[in-house]
């Protein structure tokens, strides 16, 4: 049976077998609340999405994991560490939770020498995460406009908001995307459009004209 690991960046904690995960934690992100209270007004009055189209903001979330070794020399130990703190210290990167296989974070790694005896050796593993788990496959969506009008309903099953990139492609292409009250007439090119915004639920996007859209987005969640 497999050991649980980490995989912090392009490291895997069990590529060698070599370390153990001894203890794992992932706190919950807070959403960032911002109340104000008026005299003479019952209860506060709630500003936390006032900035923010209705939607909550989350802090950081800090993952804390201790990997264990008695494996080798006390050298040998102490090489290792070596390796992890210079491989991983300091850096941001994505990494893959153990208990989410379908998802990943992204946060910036520290990492801490417990201690290397003649026994054994210890380091902490300390990240400080963006609060979603990102999942590991994209959505993508491809298609082919003509001159009559279709409809895509783009899906978001995460929690998270996303704006997503439109890539339009084709000699010519000239494709007017449409979605609520805007319209939009777009040539060859990468975009990023902050007007579709992509909520929880499906989106209704009307499209025609020449040329071929792929639309990519990156869901996320909570838990």
């Amino acid at each position: 049976m497999e050991k649980r690991a980490l995989i912090l960046g392009t490291y895997h904690t069990n590529y060698d077998g070599l370390w153990t995960l001894a203890a794992l934690q992932l706190t919950d992100p807070e959403y960032q609340a911002h109340f104000q209270e008026v005299v003479g007004r019952d209860g506060p009055l709630d500003f936390s999405t006032v900035l923010t189209d209705g939607e909550p903001r989350y802090g950081s979330r800090m993952l804390t994991a201790t990997l264990e070794s008695s494996e080798g020399t006390r050298q040998e130990r102490q090489d290792r560490i070596s390796v992890l703190v210079n491989t991983l210290d300091g850096w941001r990167m994505d990494i893959q939770h153990p208990d989410y296989p379908a998802h990943y974070l992204s946060g910036r790694v520290q990492i801490k020498q417990e201690y290397n005896n003649n026994a054994h050796a210890a380091v902490t593993v300390t990240a400080t995460c963006d609060p979603w788990l990102y999942s590991q496959a994209e959505r993508v969506y491809a298609v082919k406009a003509y001159e009559w009008e279709q409809n895509l309903l783009l899906a978001n099953t995460g929690r998270r908001a996303v704006v997503p990139k439109v890539v339009i492609d084709g000699t010519d292409a000239d494709i007017l995307l449409a979605f609520g009250d805007v319209s939009l007439a777009l040539g060859p090119g990468t975009y990023m459009l902050p007007d579709l915004l992509l909520r929880n639920g499906n989106t209704l996007v009307k499209y025609s004209g020449t040329g071929t859209a792929k639309i990519t987005y990156r869901e996320a969640v909570l838990r």
